[in-house]
């Protein structure tokens, strides 16, 4: 289910899945090869978009914001590197 913003309201949109990816690169190859369509971030699409190789479904609807999550085995001493990069994640996602 996705759900998006639309003149104040949100609205869900099941939407069927054929397949899934992990990788944004790999959704935007699909679509550009008319396998489907996607939510993409803009910055992944600017250019495909000015060149019209991809249109651009619902302009006027905004993605709803969405949580992430950090998993990570709890040790007693959790890698420097791993704190480091959960609290990167608070400081630019955390609200």
């Amino acid at each position: 289910t996705h759900q998006f913003r639309y003149l104040g309201e949100i609205i869900d949109f099941e939407v069927p899945q054929h397949f899934t990816m992990n990788s944004a690169r790999a959704v935007k190859n699909a679509c550009l090869t008319g396998y489907g369509y996607s939510l993409l971030p803009d910055f992944m699409v600017v250019d495909d978009l000015a060149q019209n190789r991809l249109v651009q479904l619902l302009p006027n609807y905004e993605p709803v914001e969405q949580s992430i999550y950090a998993f990570y085995a709890q040790r007693r001493h959790t890698p420097q590197k791993i704190r480091v990069f959960i609290d990167y994640l608070a400081e630019v996602f955390g609200s």
